[in-house]
């Protein structure tokens, strides 16, 4: 019995190892066509995220710096890291909202405990800024 809870607690720490070890990326593609890839943060939250995918969301533009949107369903954030800068291309979870969303231009360069990183903006951060009120898009695993 031992021996099997080693074997099952190494498992798992390779697991653990083997998603930190890959890139991670997403691709939204907004209704209008145009595409918007993102590196997932190594995070508890990310995981969950991309564990959900594919799925269709409904955007809404924010304070005129961000595009929000709901989950599908709520994510734990017990073990999830707080305290992200609020820099343009960021993905991101509110955590009082329990929301997430993209900002498309800079917050602020000191850090909030309300946020929550779930990645950065690669490409097509020009298409989030560009689109005007909301926008539907699915998302997608891009490669693993």
């Amino acid at each position: 019995m031992k021996k099997l809870l080693v074997f099952l607690m190494a498992f798992i720490s390779f697991l653990d190892f083997a998603w930190s070890a890959e890139v991670m990326k997403i691709k939204l593609t907004l209704d209008s066509g145009k595409e918007v890839v993102v590196q997932m943060a190594d995070n508890s939250a990310a995981r969950q995220f991309v564990q959900m995918l594919p799925a269709e969301f409904e955007f809404i533009d924010f304070a005129g710096e961000e595009k929000i949107s709901e989950f599908p369903k709520p994510l734990s954030l017990k073990d999830a890291p707080r305290g992200m800068i609020a820099t343009a291309g960021k993905m991101f979870i509110y955590a009082p909202w329990g929301n997430f969303g993209f900002f498309y231009k800079t917050h602020s360069l000191m850090p909030d405990n309300s946020l929550i990183e779930l990645g950065e903006v690669e490409s097509g951060l020009e298409y989030l800024s560009e689109s005007k009120g909301g926008f539907a898009a699915c998302a997608e695993i891009l490669e693993r």
